[in-house]
């Protein structure tokens, strides 16, 4: 048994450097008189999680860095290409999010293993500008609007999106058993395997809902939230039966701007992109996404959970060595979030307070007013745990998101 894990973690690590390996760093210019401005800078530590001696890197071009280090911390206008040897020799590594250590294991990315790096090449991710100037409620919504992304839903998934007026008319809002707010369906479940007809959705009517949040280092976070009435759940062979499905699910997408002052005048740039499944995110720099056309990237919502992912195929999410959960996105029906009646926009204020900055009726659900029965304010969306792990609860809704209640949380 120790030997046959031996080889699995031996070909899995082959296959992350295989794959790293191939990645070329002509993409980008190093110079740094052709880059906008920026304060931050990548910063090396000599121990994992960000802590001892720190050493930091502007842009350009390092072959050779003395220094040992254990954890690097990746700001999210930048991208970092690593190499094993002086002079960017040995393994090269690209690296488009912090790292807190070199080496680890987890059940959604696998095996994560870095040689120690010795060289270095740091670059600004380019985008076009925009300027905010002059920045009020309806330049918000024009530049939520123009950058809202197109979603390929999943070919043949009968479980679709849903709007806010579609949910009120099939859903109620209630004070749970724990006394907190949750919206139900009126359609009862009569069992851990029924299918009922509210888990259809309409995709017809669906509309999407945009947040903006201001974040902590010149960061702004433009947050895409898609609402579907139910998750289908994976099959487990081990149970022979579909589990941990629930109504209700709420899906994002995190575009993220970085904002500076550039000749008396304010801009802000995309830089990095977050795709949520589940429990964690799809981490992408903006030049790299598949595009629509120059604003609207294109977006691939997996097949009964709605998982969102950059591009089409199987994601596996979840490796339990006898179990694998996965994800399989498609080019389905496309929805186009930029087109009328398919987008409300908000600015939410982290923990505080929710406004609707295009005429939306339904800000006061997204609200922190949640304890109070009179209130639109939900917590929960989605019936209780009926039948677990075959039937779940629901999720907590946008605004408890730790992408939308953190100041700087990006993921």
């Amino acid at each position: 048994m120790k030997k046959a894990l031996k080889i699995m973690l031996t070909v899995t690590v082959l296959i992350a450097v295989i794959i790293l390996a191939g990645l070329s760093a002509n993409a980008l210019s190093f110079a740094p008189d052709l880059q906008y401005q920026t304060e931050s800078t990548v910063t090396l530590w000599s121990e994992k999680e960000y802590e001892g001696e720190s050493k930091k890197l502007g842009i350009g071009e390092y072959p050779s860095v003395n220094f040992k280090v254990s954890s690097i911390t990746v700001p999210q206008e930048y991208v970092v290409y690593a190499y094993s040897e002086d002079n960017f020799g040995g393994d090269e590594y690209f690296l488009n999010d912090s790292v807190d250590k070199l080496f680890s294991i987890n059940i959604h990315n696998g095996i994560t293993c870095y040689k120690n790096f010795k060289s270095f090449k740091v670059g600004l991710i380019e985008s076009e500008p925009v300027d905010i100037t002059e920045l009020d409620d309806a330049k918000k919504n024009r530049i939520m609007t123009d950058y809202a992304p197109r979603i390929h839903m999943a070919q043949g998934d009968p479980y679709e999106a849903v709007s806010m007026d579609w949910t009120f008319e099939h859903f109620e809002r209630v004070m749970d058993s724990d006394g907190k707010s949750r919206i139900v369906m009126k359609e009862k479940i009569d069992g851990p395997f029924d299918i009922c007809e509210t888990f259809y959705g309409e995709q017809e009517t669906a509309a999407a809902y945009a947040f903006w949040v201001e974040k902590d280092n010149n960061y702004i976070d433009i947050v895409y939230f898609i609402y579907c009435s139910y998750d289908s759940g994976k099959y487990i062979w081990l149970v022979n039966s579909m589990v941990g499905g629930h109504p209700g699910d709420w899906e994002h997408f995190t575009l993220r701007f970085l904002t500076y002052e550039e000749n008396g005048k304010k801009y802000m740039r995309p830089v990095k992109t977050a795709f949520a499944a589940h429990t964690f995110a799809e981490i992408e720099t903006w030049e790299d996404l598949e595009m629509y056309d120059d604003t609207h990237c294109t977006i691939y919502c997996a097949a009964g959970t709605h998982g969102l992912y950059p591009h089409t195929g199987t994601y596996v999410y979840m490796n339990l060595i006898v179990v694998q959960l996965k994800d399989v996105c498609s080019e389905g029906e496309v929805w186009d979030l930029w087109m009328p009646e398919k987008l409300e926009t908000f600015e939410l204020v982290p923990k505080k307070s929710c406004r609707a900055l295009a005429g939306s009726k339904w800000a006061e659900a997204f609200s922190y007013d949640v304890d109070n029965p009179d209130s639109l304010a939900t917590l929960y969306w989605g019936n209780e745990a009926s039948y677990p792990p075959f039937m779940n609860s629901g999720p907590q809704g946008p605004q408890f998101k730790t992408e939308m209640t953190s100041k700087s949380s990006f993921k």
